[in-house]
């Protein structure tokens, strides 16, 4: 498992250009219906939840993290025949993304990401349930919601996340785990299907994730994971500097 998900950190660093370097959406106004809308929804909004924790912990006063994650889905659902009749596979969101950390264990997250026909912002709260303690392998449990609201020319959605995340303090690798719900909305701007255009549909997903951090150089994190995206693997991952 541990090599599998250090080949997971390896692919966060290598491979994510080829799922965000070109619109993957170009295609939604050429296929987009009325039936394919929530699953196409379901999808994104699940991406965007992915890359949203990385520990089961908070920052703490007056720490700072600042870094860029992303999370990617191997293949569309199977449901989700906008990305499949347009032949897209991967594809996923990546995101700069700054932490704060507040009194009393709580941390204000912000991101967002800008390029091709894409704006995207989005933020957060997380909560630490249990406090940091400096003892190998002491658990840390958090608690986080987040929302984002992405832009494009032929569409726009807005998304809504809350995940729990357990983590363990074992030296050089961090291994953690989580679970997340994502609730999304999507409206239609443009589409050759006139009768949609503003149609707004709602959908709901799941994300499961079991990664780890490294520290290659003291203030330095690399993360990677698998994940299931509403039942659909993918991986996300991410590099940072936190002080």
């Amino acid at each position: 498992m541990i090599r599998l998900i250090l080949s997971a950190i390896i692919l966060a660093v290598l491979a994510p250009s080829p799922s965000f370097g070109s619109d993957k959406f170009l295609d939604f106004k050429k296929y987009a219906t009325q039936k394919l809308l929530k699953p196409f929804a379901k999808d994104l909004g699940g991406v965007i939840g992915a890359g949203t924790f990385h520990t089961g912990r908070s920052l703490g006063f007056p720490g700072v993290d600042v870094g860029g994650h992303f999370g990617v889905q191997t293949k569309p659902d199977q449901e989700n025949e906008i990305l499949k009749n347009a032949k897209i596979k991967t594809f996923g969101i990546p995101m700069v993304q700054g932490e704060i950390g507040l009194p009393y264990s709580f941390d204000v997250i912000l991101r967002g990401i800008s390029y091709e026909k894409i704006t995207l912002v989005g933020g957060g709260l997380r909560y630490g349930l249990f406090k940091w303690a400096a003892v190998p392998f002491a658990p840390g449990v958090a608690i986080s919601g987040f929302a984002h609201s992405l832009t494009h020319t032929d569409f726009s959605l807005s998304q809504l996340s809350g995940n729990i995340a357990v983590d363990l303090a074992i030296p050089v690798i961090y291994p953690y785990v989580g679970f997340g719900v994502d609730r999304s909305r999507i409206k239609v701007n443009r589409a050759n299907d006139a009768s949609i255009v503003d149609t707004q549909v709602s959908a709901q997903g799941t994300r499961a994730t079991v990664g780890i951090n490294l520290k290659p150089l003291p203030l330095v994190y690399l993360h990677g994971a698998f994940t299931s995206i509403n039942g659909n693997s993918g991986y996300e991952g991410g590099l940072g500097v936190k002080f």
